[in-house]
């Protein structure tokens, strides 16, 4: 027995003696330290892309360590850790990647980021500040680039991205405008139309004001009279000048080098369409608006293919009248049919089959998705009548955007409130994260919105998350509450109740009393008004009848106001009822529970309006 526990032993000690040696998969590299700067390498002929995208990372990698990172031809031998960017001859391998992907792993003893297409290096380069470095790209004025003394990566990291749309923008406030936030965040939609955007036939392409009065025949026949608002899309002088129109736009601003140029052959923003016989009859053949809609792009989209543009897509929509599939006509392969989703519900996902606002759209978009190679979906996230109020739709952007992918869909532009004179939402929040969403949405959607909350806001980031949990889970609560975009503030968060009200008082109260930084403050107490709108305009917490006195609740109102004159608000619509704030200012001191001013869309309102004002004026001095 002594001489087998002595063997035991004896094994034991060998073992521990013997040299540990990790597998690589469980070694990490180390890329830079304060005693070994890695250098960044590139070819000597690299194109102006990676040429980009190799001083995008000595930027940033030299801010978070304090160091100068060094750029080095692919000619000088290797001394130390290196990154190689874009194609050099440190990277082996052979990888196929789409426009727009990278692949990020070691050849040798060398971290290579490489892509396809024009932003695809790029893409890769961000990909691995974020995935590796730590750093976010919030907003404009938001970037988090922590401080490393040594940075390592998996020895076995082998990333490849495919993305998951070819074309991913959306036109939130700020960010999006920012062309780093859009780079680091991958939207790809910043110079893709080379053309107006949106709403071009009878606008820019064969416009009103050029031909209407001499041609009424290009336009649209419409109850039974000529209407300057659409065109007629089978009559061939109409064809023959938006083609020669377009081939001008692509004479002035086609890039050969170009991933994808787009051009917008879009109905305008109205209902006139073409009643013709020509166009009814073809209309009629195919069960839809969109029979002649469609044969009129791919006539287009002919001439400009068989002209050798081959990076060029002529893009129309499937909206309102046009918005069903045609039985009978098949978009080419170089058109893209922007579905929009206007008529939708956005407390209950898009594929909630018991929100009946949303059922059709679903049909649509499958049925759109089996003749069309390349959907895009134009989505909508803010309310277009009152703008300032909060818009509970946090709980459907991911999956709506899952949904978008499930059903092979290219394209996404998340439209918002891109309005400077109405930005007291969140709208920092939600350019973020739909940017991210669009980059892949099945990310830990949660992380990202807490992650955000407590870069942008602070201490307030918190609270204001559990203000945003409590509004999301309340949205769709009762059977009876959708939200489209454009809701009236009443019929926004109708299953609130007295103590949802004082929860979100409570949240709103700790986070202003949290922050003391004044950056963080600002950012807050803006946020801050589309909670006080919702209750002004449901007559909830202060505004209440039941909580405080009319020369309170007044006073409340005037706050408000002035409030949002402060902020830069300048309306308080982005959508029909466009009024400019001064003029709505006694709408909001009047409002009464539940209702809108019966007089705001009346003319006599802005007669009356000022003695309003001075009534007012006159009873706050008299209750003091």
């Amino acid at each position: 027995m002594k001489r087998l526990l002595c063997c035991f032993f004896a094994g034991l000690f060998l073992l521990a003696s013997l040299p540990i040696v990790a597998s690589a998969a469980d070694a990490d590299v180390v890329l830079f330290s304060s005693a070994a700067p890695c250098t960044i390498i590139i070819s000597e002929t690299a194109d102006t892309q990676d040429v980009n995208a190799a001083e995008t990372l000595q930027r940033y990698l030299s801010e978070i360590s304090g160091q100068e990172i060094p750029i080095a031809s692919d000619s000088a031998a290797a001394s130390g850790p290196e990154i190689a960017v874009g194609k050099t001859n440190r990277d082996s391998s052979s990888s196929s990647l789409p426009n727009g992907g990278y692949h990020i792993g070691f050849s040798g003893d060398t971290l290579c980021i490489t892509g396809e297409g024009t932003k695809g290096t790029l893409n890769g380069v961000y990909a691995f500040l974020r995935d590796h470095c730590g750093c976010r790209w919030y907003a404009g004025d938001e970037i988090a680039l922590p401080k490393r003394d040594i940075l390592t990566v998996p020895a076995d990291i082998d990333v490849t991205y495919k993305p998951f749309f070819e074309y991913a923008a959306t036109d939130w406030l700020g960010s999006p405008g920012d062309d780093t936030f859009s780079k680091a965040n991958g939207l790809t939609g910043n110079g893709c139309y080379i053309s107006q955007f949106c709403h071009t036939l009878s606008r820019y392409f064969c416009a009103r004001d050029e031909y209407f009065s001499e041609h009424p025949e290009y336009f649209a026949l419409h109850d039974g009279k000529r209407s300057p608002n659409q065109l007629c899309l089978t009559n061939p002088d109409t064809i023959r000048i938006v083609t020669d129109e377009v081939f001008k736009y692509l004479g002035y601003y086609h890039d050969p080098n170009a991933d994808l140029q787009i051009i917008s052959l879009t109905q305008d923003d109205n209902g006139d369409y073409c009643e013709c016989p020509s166009c009814k009859a073809l209309d009629d053949a195919n069960g839809s608006h969109a029979g002649s809609n469609i044969s009129f792009a791919n006539t287009v989209a002919d001439a400009v293919k068989a002209a050798g543009y081959d990076n060029v897509a002529i893009d129309t929509f499937a909206y309102q009248y046009t918005r069903k599939t045609p039985t009978q006509v098949v978009p080419r392969e170089n058109v893209i049919v922007r579905l929009c989703d206007i008529e939708c519900c956005f407390c209950h996902t898009l594929d909630d089959a018991k929100c009946k606002e949303n059922v059709s759209f679903m049909q649509d978009l499958r049925d759109w998705a089996k003749i069309c190679k390349r959907v895009y979906i134009w989505d909508y996230t803010t309310d277009y009548f009152e703008t300032p109020c909060i818009y509970p739709d946090f709980g459907v952007l991911q999956r709506n955007i899952q949904i978008f992918y499930e059903n092979n869909v290219k394209g996404v532009f998340e439209e918002g409130n891109g309005a400077d004179f109405i930005n007291v939402e969140f709208a920092a929040l939600r350019s973020y994260l739909l940017s991210r969403l669009m980059q892949d949405p099945y990310l830990d959607f949660d992380a990202e919105m807490r992650g955000f909350l407590d870069a942008y806001y602070g201490e307030a980031g918190k609270p204001i998350y559990n203000f945003l949990q409590r509004v999301t889970e309340k949205a769709g609560a009762l059977k009876t509450s959708h939200l489209g975009v454009f809701p009236y503030c009443k019929e926004i968060l109708r299953a609130f109740t007295t103590k949802d009200v004082a929860y979100c008082d409570e949240q709103w109260a700790d986070a202003l009393d949290k922050v003391a930084d004044t950056r963080y403050f600002e950012r807050t107490e803006r946020s801050s008004v589309c909670w006080r709108y919702w209750k002004c305009s449901n007559a909830k917490g202060e505004f209440s009848p039941l909580r405080s006195t009319l020369y309170t609740r007044m006073r409340e109102k005037e706050t408000l106001y002035n409030d949002l004159v402060r902020m830069g608000v300048t309306r308080i619509s982005d959508a029909r009822r466009n009024r400019d704030l001064t003029s709505c200012r006694s709408i909001i001191l009047l409002r009464k529970p539940g209702k809108w001013c019966a007089l705001y869309e009346n003319a006599f309102w802005d007669f009356l309006s000022p003695f309003v004002d001075k009534l007012y004026s006159h009873m706050s001095r008299i209750f003091r």
